[in-house]
């Protein structure tokens, strides 16, 4: 078999291509045009990201094959651009498998590889960030709001409203859907007098009028509360020393600061979704 490349190396029909990666987030998708898939976030050693997709007459021979959280080698795949909205990497290509497509195990690949795509919260709000593509974020829980009943496309669907801070004591408000947001409400109650830090991978950015927030509703996000991550605890440190108590306040009555805006309490408040949102926010 060949050398071992990474994925800043893939390029279009180099079908021969060999990495080493960790299953990073995995999820089953589904939509009229491809049907049944297995989508998923690959990393390698140097923390570089590619989306890989199954398609629906391959899951069978994959499916016991793959596993978030694994380390795998493949080889013999399909490298082609990637296009659309709320893709999961900057990567301009993707990854798609042949029946063909080799699936093994990667013995010695790092326990922690460095992370690439924590997105400035002052970037997010001013805006400096491209929106078809999703980001990583990591905050201080400062508030949180009511668990609330929304009705998508006559359905019944959990929101959460939450703020964040970094660092710079920046805020941002962040909406989570269905169980992203039953898992943090829960976890906040139950933790009130700790801190809590919240690491949410793949969430996307919303703008309206000039406001910006992020938000889940895709199954690739990934929320984390408290993880016992490597950078936790300097992330913690560099936080303002100020004893900043958790509060569980209903959104109506959340206040008002200079990093989170009254248009964006509004937009937030208010969010309007895409068709394409609506539909992954019921899932």
């Amino acid at each position: 078999m060949g050398s071992i490349i990474n994925i800043r190396e893939l390029k279009p029909r180099k079908d021969t291509s060999r990495i080493e990666v960790m299953i990073l987030r995995l999820w089953r998708n589904y939509n009229k045009e491809s049907g049944n898939t297995i989508e998923m976030v690959v990393v390698d050693k140097e923390g570089t990201r590619i989306h890989a997709s199954v398609g629906e007459q391959l899951i069978k021979k994959f499916d016991d094959k793959l596993r978030e959280g694994d380390t795998i080698v493949l080889q013999l795949f399909k490298v082609y651009d990637a296009t659309g909205e709320y893709r999961t990497t900057p990567q301009p290509y993707k990854i798609g498998f042949f029946h063909t497509t080799f699936v093994g195990i990667a013995d010695d690949f790092p326990s922690a590889v460095p992370e690439k795509y924590f997105a400035d919260f002052s970037d997010i709000l001013g805006g400096n960030l491209d929106h078809s593509c999703l980001v990583d974020v990591v905050g201080q829980i400062v508030n949180f709001g009511s668990l609330e009943n929304k009705i998508i496309k006559g359905k019944d669907n959990m929101r959460l409203l939450v703020e964040l801070r970094d660092p710079n004591n920046v805020k941002m408000m962040c909406t989570l859907w269905g169980c992203y947001a039953k898992q943090v409400y829960d976890y906040s109650r139950s933790n009130m007098s700790t801190m809590i830090i919240c690491v949410i991978r793949f969430c996307s950015i919303k703008e309206w009028k000039g406001a910006y927030s992020i938000s889940s509703g895709y199954n690739s996000t990934h929320i984390l509360l408290n993880p016992t991550l490597d950078f936790i605890e300097e992330f913690k440190a560099s936080l303002p020393d100020d004893s900043l108590a958790l509060t569980n306040n209903d959104s109506s009555q959340w206040s008002v600061g200079t990093a989170t805006s009254i248009r964006a309490r509004f937009f937030v408040l208010n969010e309007r979704l895409t068709i394409r949102e609506i539909i992954d926010s019921s899932v």
